[in-house]
C-alpha cells in the first residue's frame, strides 16, 4: 500500500469516526433529555418508548461501526490493513472500496458464511420449538 493511499484511508476513517462520535453524543444527550421529561401525558408514553428504543438501537449500531473503524485504524497502523484474517492474502481493492471494514477476502468470507449458516438454522429451529410452548 502506498503512503498516499494509507493517508487517504486514515483520513477517511478518522473523519467518519469523528462524525459518528458527534452523532452518538447528540443522540445520547437527546435520550437523557427525553428521560428527564418523564412528566408527559400517558397517551404519549408508548410512542416515547418506541422512539427511545429506536434511538438506542441506532446508537448501538453506530458504536459497532466505531469499533470497526478503530480496528481498521489499528490494522492500518500495523500495516495489516487489506490482508485477509484467514488466508493472509490481499483483499481485493474493489471489496475494500465497497466494504472498508472487511477483514476477509471474498472467498474466505463466503466460506465463513457457509459454515455459520447451519448454526443459525439450528438456533432458529430451537427458537421456533420454544415459542410453540
Amino acid at each position: 500500500m502506498t503512503p498516499l493511499r494509507r493517508a487517504e484511508l486514515q483520513g477517511m476513517f478518522e473523519k467518519r469516526r469523528s462524525a459518528i462520535e458527534a452523532h452518538v453524543r447528540e443522540r445520547m444527550r437527546a435520550i437523557r433529555e427525553a428521560q428527564a421529561m418523564a412528566a408527559r401525558p400517558q397517551t404519549d408514553a408508548p410512542d416515547g418508548v418506541a422512539d427511545e428504543d429506536i434511538d438506542f438501537a441506532l446508537v448501538r449500531m453506530q458504536a459497532e461501526t466505531l469499533e470497526r473503524i478503530k480496528s481498521a485504524l489499528a490494522r492500518l497502523a500495523a500495516d495489516e490493513y487489506g490482508l485477509c484474517d484467514d488466508c493472509e492474502e490481499e483483499i481485493e481493492d474493489r471489496r475494500l472500496l465497497a466494504m472498508p471494514f472487511a477483514t476477509r477476502c471474498r472467498s474466505c468470507q463466503e466460506r465463513a458464511e457457509r459454515l455459520e449458516r447451519p448454526r443459525r438454522g439450528l438456533l432458529v429451529g430451537r427458537a421456533d420449538v420454544l415459542s410453540s410452548f
